[in-house]
């Protein structure tokens, strides 16, 4: 079965996933829980810059190509 997929709701959701969900929420966990180990490269590196971009799309995946459950 394929999904049809809004393009305009998965580029805004892709961003918002990744800045908003991903990004801060990482540096507010690293923040709290290992305060003295916190490093900007280690959040801004390439593998951990590449997992949150890849959970970000995964995310907005699925928020864009969820059908609305319609009465007919």
């Amino acid at each position: 079965m394929r999904n049809k997929i809004d393009w305009k709701k998965f580029i805004i959701s892709s961003i918002i996933i990744f800045i908003g969900f991903i990004l801060i929420a990482d540096i507010l966990v690293d923040i709290i829980i290992k305060p003295k180990e916190f490093d900007w490269n280690k959040i801004f590196g390439f593998e951990n810059l590449f997992w949150k971009v890849l959970a970000s799309i995964v995310g907005a995946y699925f928020y864009s190509s969820s059908e609305k459950s319609e009465n007919k």
